[in-house]
């Protein structure tokens, strides 16, 4: 005779299964996330009153387009300045402990 219910180690199980799904079902994929995109500029560029098809709705999705590019751009070079920066902090830091070790070699940091 069969139990109406599951063990909990097949409930564990079950419950991982579904979060998974509903994990994979709720994530947006690139292409998706691209077309919301696109979605979003039409939306835009209709309400600035332009038409589908006309050469004004085409310069205006290019240009929103543009902006979305240029602002990705200005992210990226945002990050790889702070990433410098903090590299060269990390650098003079160690510099500046080399130098306080060379003049007192009993310093606590310098026992590694």
């Amino acid at each position: 005779m069969t139990k109406g219910h599951f063990s909990p180690f097949r409930q564990a199980l079950l419950l991982i299964g579904f979060v998974a799904t509903a994990t994979v079902g709720i994530a947006e994929s690139p292409a998706g996330a691209q077309s919301r995109k696109q979605r979003d500029d039409a939306r835009t560029c209709a309400n600035f009153g332009t038409e589908f098809g006309t050469p004004a709705y085409s310069d205006c999705m290019l240009g929103q387009q543009q902006r979305r590019d240029t602002k990705q751009r200005d992210t990226l070079e945002k990050m790889a300045l702070t990433s410098q920066i903090a590299k060269d902090g990390q650098i003079m830091a160690e510099r500046a402990r080399r130098q306080r070790c060379d003049r007192n070699p009993d310093r606590r940091e310098c026992r590694r």
